[in-house]
């Protein structure tokens, strides 16, 4: 009855989670451990040939992001036969990865498989420190919360997949304009809030179109996605954006117009350096300062100024 009633308990959480997998993992993680009194729980997620440890906490809590062969590991071996796998002791188990065990201080464990639809997204362990930790009882409570746990996370995972979809340009993987103006509204709202400074580095390719029309589309991507390489190098590569064609964005926060026009120039000659379609193909920028207008004012003063140095280029 206990047990059952800490099955609904964690349920009840898992729902309330709101569809974020790291606290959805995190909570799994952590009720199993205390229903199982285990020394460890531990949600591991299937990335292509490894097992790598999503949530970690108790004696496992050090080893977050451990990660695991699939053809080589008692989790690996539930998610590839799509069973609970018990091992009473490591030591004599051939099943296990005996470096990780002993690694994490797993002497005993439970791997229960999560499933969601027709795929297993990955496992709930738990561990202990000492040989034949586990009874029945553990297996099948912890067999009650797998079908639950691996639905809500493949739910989790299929929102946050579809939250990254739409704020991210599928071509750069850079955010796109509607995380752009989202972003640039939250910047603008915290340099008002804390009298930080704000640039906006606003920029587009020269000699893009040729590429296009000569080398073909195909090698006119290539630049594209070499040239957001480019960006994500910079020290505010999470503030990177391609607002559509060949024109990009980059938003500095506590960053005054001349440290911006800094960066702005060296990114201009690492492009400029840059063997992309084996074509010359250079940026112009504009560059602006939050001032007392608000988020369209800078925008606009940044675009006033790339315009500016595009009319010059081409005089």
């Amino acid at each position: 009855h206990a047990r059952l009633l800490a099955v609904v308990r964690v349920q009840n959480e898992v729902a309330a989670s709101a569809l974020d997998a790291d606290e959805l993992m995190r909570v799994v993680a952590e009720r199993a451990m205390q229903i199982t009194e285990a020394d460890a729980g531990v949600v591991e997620v299937v990335e292509g040939e490894e097992m790598v440890y999503g949530a970690a906490c108790g004696t496992a809590a050090g080893h977050r992001d451990l990660r695991l062969r699939v053809d080589s590991s008692l989790s690996g071996r539930a998610v590839t036969e799509g069973r609970i796998m018990v091992c009473e002791d490591a030591s004599a188990d051939p099943r296990v990865d005996a470096a990780a065990c002993m690694r994490v201080g797993a002497m005993s464990m439970i791997c229960v498989p999560l499933p969601h639809r027709d795929t297993i997204t990955g496992v709930l362990k738990v561990f202990c420190s000492r040989a034949h930790a586990f009874c029945d009882e553990d297996v099948t409570t912890l067999a009650l919360l797998s079908g639950v746990i691996g639905a809500h996370l493949g739910h989790a995972a299929e929102y946050e997949r579809r939250m990254h979809e739409s704020r991210h340009d599928p071509l750069t993987d850079l955010g796109n304009r509607r995380a752009y103006d989202e972003r640039l509204a939250r910047e603008v709202a915290r340099s008002r809030r804390y009298g930080h400074a704000l640039s906006l580095v606003l920029l587009d390719l020269d000699g893009f179109k040729a590429v296009n029309d000569v080398e073909g589309h195909p090698a006119g991507d290539e630049v594209l996605r070499r040239v957001a390489s480019l960006l994500r190098g910079t020290r505010a590569a999470d503030q990177c954006f391609r607002l559509g064609g060949d024109e990009f964005a980059l938003l500095l926060p506590d960053t005054r117009l001349e440290g911006a026009e800094l960066v702005a120039s060296r990114l201009a000659e690492r492009v400029a350096g840059a063997p992309l379609a084996g074509r010359e193909v250079t940026i112009s920028y504009g560059v602006a300062e939050l001032g007392e207008g608000g988020r369209e004012a800078l925008h606009g003063d940044a675009d006033a100024r790339l315009l500016a140095q595009k009319r010059q280029r081409q005089a």
